[in-house]
């Protein structure tokens, strides 16, 4: 693990993880108690955009547990602004699914390793069984939360499963977008023109993304 690497790169996996909080929840807004038939799996795959973001920026999972973490502090927050308890099906489910998303992705690496770098079939195949994983993973909450996962209306499937198609074909595009942009912003930032902006850049937005971030959850929730 390179810890200078992650050190220089800490703003905006920070970041990263904001905004997919902030995902989590204006998604999580406009939703009932067991959501959309889509909508976990829409919001699994645009997960992993971020968690392959952190991941082939740093290579290292330390930036997964970080970002992890981040979406657990939105989560936890928005309710505190509910207010709900913080052991509330709606709360500890979601962040249940956070855990066994990463868990997905983290064993995928473990069998894909370097090879996550050197093709793009191999970042499609991490995507899918990544998104795979988690959802078959995920029915497991009732019996972590005490609140059982959502099922498929009038059968005994969980949603997760039902839908996990959709989570596959969603993260085969997004993990590699993820890596993608890392690759991008880590030669934007490295490029020699870039210099002397960098240091400022990496110390004034990304902390303004995260506090913006939270910003938006507070004043929603507040109003």
């Amino acid at each position: 693990m390179d810890k200078n690497l992650i050190k220089s790169n800490l703003g905006i996996i920070l970041a990263a993880g904001a905004v997919w909080g902030l995902t989590e929840f204006a998604v999580g807004l406009g939703l009932q108690k067991c959501g959309t038939l889509y909508s976990g799996a829409i919001l699994t795959g645009i997960a992993f955009f971020w968690v392959s973001f952190v991941y082939s920026l740093t290579r290292s999972i330390f930036p997964v547990l970080i970002i992890l973490a981040v979406v657990v502090f939105f989560k936890m927050l928005d309710a505190f602004l509910l207010p709900v308890t913080w052991n509330h099906g709606s709360i500890l489910n979601p962040v249940f699914a956070f855990f066994m998303l990463a868990a997905g992705f983290l064993v995928l690496i473990a069998l894909f390793r370097d090879r996550f770098f050197s093709a793009l079939t191999n970042r499609i195949a991490v995507g899918a069984g990544a998104a795979l994983v988690a959802a078959l993973l995920f029915p497991l909450a009732g019996f972590v939360t005490g609140s059982k996962a959502c099922v498929f209306a009038a059968t005994n499937i969980p949603q997760s499963i039902y839908t996990a198609p959709v989570a596959m074909i969603i993260a085969m595009s997004t993990v590699p977008l993820g890596y993608f942009a890392a690759r991008r912003y880590a030669d934007y930032m490295s490029g020699s023109r870039h210099e002397r902006t960098r240091p400022v850049l990496a110390r004034l937005w990304a902390p303004a993304v995260v506090i913006g971030c939270l910003l938006i959850v507070t004043i929603v929730r507040l109003i």
